[in-house]
């Protein structure tokens, strides 16, 4: 996997598309984009992000809705969370401020070394990591070098200190805007997903907690672009279109390494080209993970 490589926008099926759309747009001030696509037979799905003009800036969070969603079964494979990155921490502790203020729920706030993170979940029970990234100097490495990560208590009210106390202005989320940073997924046999992603896809271990149920992957030394656990699905169910929760996500490469895998990928695990208005795009496939977990992997 190419160190340039980038994860990208989430789509979720949700059920309840005002409930789920309010949400997003009244708490993490995302703004509904002009174009309307169909990701499939149900119908236009709607992109959400920090400008109305996806042509430029991507999407960060895609809403399909499906009015007929089934709800996941408790043990299956699918989403944890996805991670949206901002860009400093000083931005963290604003967004923080502004959803604790709107009376958000939160699930709970880490400190991992590599960053700091808050948890919450949206109205239909997506699981949301927002996160700063600490600088790459300051992650922590055991003595063969690989980076070390943790989960212990956060200091809010250090987070909080980021925040000049004199201004008179309003903390807002995302001040300085976001992307996804990461996707953490629910898998039901962790040496055969690490396999995929690994020997498949060609990222990189980063940190092995196999004792733990979880490991995370990456690609150009970064701490994790793909985290996985079986916390709660260890044998259970793969992931099932047409259920509430993750659709599909994107990972994006340069056009030389998305031809190589590809053609790496393509004969065992591709299991159809997903067809648009003008017929089959070439320049992206879809890949199905050991559950069935679907990545659409496109070319930059």
């Amino acid at each position: 996997m190419p160190n340039t490589m980038k994860v990208g926008t989430p789509i979720l099926r949700v059920k309840n598309i005002t409930r789920v759309m309010n949400f997003y747009q009244k708490y993490f001030s995302l703004q509904l984009n002009n174009n309307r696509h169909k990701y499939d037979s149900l119908g236009p799905a709607y992109e959400l992000g920090f400008s109305r003009n996806s042509s430029t800036i991507p999407p960060l969070l895609i809403l399909q809705h499906d009015p007929n969603a089934r709800n996941e079964s408790s043990d299956s494979a699918g989403l944890y969370h996805f991670a949206i990155l901002v860009p400093d921490r000083k931005s963290l502790a604003s967004t923080y401020l502004a959803l604790k203020l709107s009376r958000t729920h939160f699930d709970g706030f880490a400190d991992h070394l590599v960053s700091e993170s808050l948890y919450l979940r949206d109205p239909e029970g997506n699981g949301i990591e927002i996160y700063h990234d600490r600088p790459a100097e300051m992650w922590p490495r055991d003595s063969e070098g690989s980076i070390v990560m943790d989960t212990l208590p956060l200091d809010l009210q250090s987070l909080v200190d980021e925040m000049d106390q004199n201004s008179s202005k309003k903390p807002t989320a995302f001040p300085s805007g976001a992307k996804i940073g990461h996707i953490h997924l629910r898998v039901t046999n962790l040496d055969r997903s690490i396999l995929f992603y690994h020997d498949r896809l060609g990222l990189d271990i980063t940190v092995n907690w196999k004792q733990m149920g979880a490991a995370f992957l990456s690609a150009g030394g970064y701490h994790h672009h793909i985290g996985m656990n079986t916390w709660h699905s260890l044998n259970g169910e793969g992931h099932i279109q047409g259920v509430r929760g993750l659709e599909n996500f994107t990972i994006t490469v340069p056009y030389k390494s998305f031809r190589a895998l590809r053609d790496k990928i393509k004969p065992q695990y591709v299991p159809e080209w997903r067809q648009t208005a003008e017929g089959v795009d070439k320049n992206k496939f879809m890949v199905s993970d050991p559950d069935g977990i679907q990545i659409v992997v496109k070319a930059d």
